[in-house]
């Protein structure tokens, strides 16, 4: 792939392991040779899936002819079809080791929540859980208020409490979900504290703390921020997040704010941060001014790596509890696709593997005569480049094959 090219997700053609008609030839002698280093098994084109555009159609017009004709006639899927399971298809990608999603706006009402809210779910929904959104507010969020299960009524501050226990070799899943509110989407919420004895704030030793329980036990954590960019959870977290998603409407108050934001990111050397953000772009009260509409489409599409449109859902406003199964059609298929340009964010930032790190302190290093292993990619596969921008709804460049 080369840089810059948009990403595709279609199955690479299968290798021709067909004869050639040509008689085998004989196998010459030859000296015996040292062993080989141990190295992963490549079996690219052996037994590759066909691509999921290669399936006939579920929507619209092609889909009712396939079940009209009881599958006789099979139609391919249109394109907004064929982009939505490439979708699906990225929001699923590998991404190695355990990561942050950052999801911050200093702007109340910029639709923080629920936009960390709807990303835990689909990626929960598609990943098969291991997904945690923690509610980092320095003071008091309201993303268990959003949760459709609001139970047990256990926060980060009981988090913090259970620490050592949990870090430890005595710690376990179970003990961990104590302090966790399952979702039927199999997402986890970490709720903020918001005990009314409590006189002071998280800071960032706290929020470090909490960080190393969820990447023990978490593969993917979202978090939600507060307001203040000066905080300490929020430098925590502006300085340890894999990928930023940067909430917002096109009211001009919720602009100005998320663009200071990005501003303070490249102040504190995260300007990669802001330059690989998505941008996710809910409906405003009220609907902008078209000239408006589109120059906030050009600068968050220059600023950030990808911007996503999501319409608006009844079931995501008024600050009600979130049923994820409510919400409409046009929403899960808008927020999988910005779940996708995340995942691909996350896929373009590259881990080093365990067994690729050099041995820590006090540890003996490999015996003589064992082969070392191979400075492969992470799971085979080669860094993405960013992604361009995208503003259609819903938002997904990638060639349907």
């Amino acid at each position: 792939m080369r840089p810059g090219d948009a990403p595709e997700y279609g199955a690479e053609e299968p290798v021709d392991l067909t004869r050639t008609g040509e008689p085998p030839r004989p196998r010459q002698a030859s000296a015996p040779a040292e062993a080989p280093a141990s190295h992963v098994p490549d079996n690219t084109g052996l037994a590759t899936a066909p691509p999921v555009t290669a399936d006939p159609a579920n929507w619209g017009w092609r889909g009712r002819i396939r079940r009209a004709t009881f599958g006789v006639i099979r139609p391919k899927p249109g394109h907004a079809e064929a982009r939505y399971r490439l979708a699906e298809v990225a929001a699923r990608q590998y991404i190695g080791g355990a990561r942050l999603v950052l999801v911050a706006n200093p702007k109340g009402g910029s639709r923080k929540t629920t936009t960390a809210l709807m990303l835990g779910h689909v990626f929960a929904s598609l990943r098969g859980g291991s997904t945690v959104v923690w509610d980092n507010n320095e003071a008091r969020g309201t993303l268990a208020e959003r949760a459709e299960i609001t139970t047990p009524a256990t926060s980060a501050t009981h988090l913090l409490a259970a620490f050592e226990r949990l870090i430890g070799p005595a710690g376990s899943a179970g003990d961990m979900s104590h302090y966790l509110r399952t979702q039927p989407s199999r997402a986890e919420i970490l709720a903020a504290g918001s005990e009314t004895e409590r006189r002071d704030q998280i800071g960032s030793a706290e929020t470090g703390r909490v960080g190393l329980l969820l990447s023990r036990y978490y593969r993917l954590t979202v978090m939600d921020t507060g307001t203040n960019p000066r905080s300490g959870a929020w430098q925590w977290a502006a300085q340890q997040a894999d990928v930023l998603v940067v909430p917002i409407t096109c009211d001009p108050d919720v602009v100005q704010l998320a663009v200071w934001m990005l501003d303070i990111l490249a102040a504190i050397g995260r300007a990669d941060l802001a330059a690989g953000a998505v941008t996710v772009i809910s409906p405003s009260a009220t609907a902008p001014d078209p000239q408006v509409r589109t120059r906030i489409l050009e600068y968050f599409g220059a600023r950030t790596a990808v911007v996503v449109e999501v319409p608006f859902d009844p079931q995501l406003a008024g600050g009600t509890p979130v049923v994820f199964d409510r919400t409409s059609t046009a929403s899960r298929r808008a927020w999988v696709a910005a779940a996708a340009a995340v995942a691909d964010r996350l896929a373009a930032r590259e881990r080093t593997r365990p067994d690729q790190m050099p041995p820590s302190p006090g540890v003996d290093p490999p015996r003589q005569g064992t082969a070392p292993q191979p400075a492969a990619t992470q799971g085979g596969t080669e860094h993405r480049a960013a992604d361009s921008s995208v503003t259609e709804l819903p938002a997904r460049r990638a060639k349907a094959q």
